[in-house]
């Protein structure tokens, strides 16, 4: 006779569920590679079109506003289609989404291998605070982070050591303690052409006596252009409730325009990706309205989020269990 474990006493809290008619779920759950590639080449071709600018009024101080605009596509443009590829729902086709999600894994310096782990232990804990390794900011927050990642400036630090690391075939202590022992088949190619790239990018900036390439490709166009990106990582989840198990209390859904909701991939519609994250973007609309009866009321847009969430990170300092309480409707 064998003595019962902990987990046969009291198994694990299970997440709370919001139906769906599993017609309706087949339907949203549906992929295409039609819709999604021409949202990749807009925003490629938007890029594109303000580099272009940029580097024909590079002489003149206007060049800042459209090297912004196109910085802001590159930095925060690709880490939406970053974290849509990397889920494997933009696409059907796998190969569309391996390619955006490695193309993209290298505007935001983050190595594809290190994303995969990391993002699916947020979807299994999400904001549970001894196993969620993407909490953007930790109660009580870490004033100084906050301020350093509007610029990206700790991304940037963290995504070029890393790969210096991993380019000499080596482990950093992270690796170490999430149990690897050896980079996974093809992280040594790519980290070592990411280094060829950015060191190539190094090279032209000092052979044409310009800053244009460095600002065009590598850590400086993700810093200059993600502060719309830092924002909008902390309007998912800052805020609200840790440790438990009902996204509809962690996990906010927040109404944006046409522009912003193109940039962001759809992800305004957080609440509903973390419910049902292998509903593809195009689709997650649809979800909300099929659900939005079931869940708290959305925000209408980033500036009512951050009203209430910055009074509750300055709260937050000395007393770190406050959180806002999202009201919740029943399930039918």
């Amino acid at each position: 006779m064998t003595s019962a474990t902990l987990t046969d006493v009291c198994p694990p809290p299970k997440w709370a569920r919001i139906k769906l008619n599993p017609a309706l779920l087949r339907e949203l759950t549906r992929r295409e590679d039609r819709r999604p590639m021409r949202d990749m080449l807009i925003w490629l071709g938007l890029m594109a079109i303000f580099a272009g600018i940029t580097i024909y009024m590079w002489s003149s101080w206007w060049a800042i506003m459209p090297l912004y605009v196109y910085a802001v596509l590159y930095s925060t443009g690709s880490q939406s289609r970053e974290h849509e590829s990397g889920h494997g729902t933009a696409f059907k086709t796998k190969a569309y989404n391996q390619f955006f999600f490695e193309l993209t894994s290298f505007m935001v310096l983050r190595e594809s291998f290190l994303r995969i782990k990391s993002h699916d232990t947020h979807h299994q804990h999400t904001i549970l605070t001894d196993k969620d390794p993407e909490i953007v900011t930790p109660a009580p927050p870490n004033i100084r982070a906050l301020i350093l990642n509007l610029f990206m400036l700790e991304r940037a630090i963290k995504g070029l050591a890393e790969l210096s690391v991993h380019a000499l075939n080596r482990l950093t202590a992270k690796d170490r303690q999430s149990g690897r022992s050896c980079l996974p088949d093809g992280a040594l190619v790519k980290a070592r052409l990411w280094v060829a790239i950015l060191a190539a990018t190094c090279a032209f900036s000092l052979y044409f006596s310009s800053w244009l390439p460095l600002m065009l490709i590598g850590p400086l166009p993700m810093m200059f252009g993600g502060t719309l990106r830092h924002l909008f990582a902390l309007s998912q989840h800052v805020g609200l409730a840790q440790n438990v198990y009902d996204h509809r209390m962690n996990t906010r859904t927040i109404y944006l325009g046409p522009v912003l909701g193109f940039l962001y991939m759809n992800m305004q519609y957080h609440l509903e990706h973390h419910l049902y994250p292998n509903v593809p973007y195009y689709h997650l609309p649809a979800l909300h309205a099929a659900i939005k009866d079931k869940c708290p009321p959305a925000y209408n847009g980033l500036w009512p989020v951050f009203a209430e969430m910055l009074p509750v990170l300055w709260r937050q300092r000395y007393e770190p269990e406050y959180y806002i309480e999202r009201p919740l409707p029943a399930y039918s």
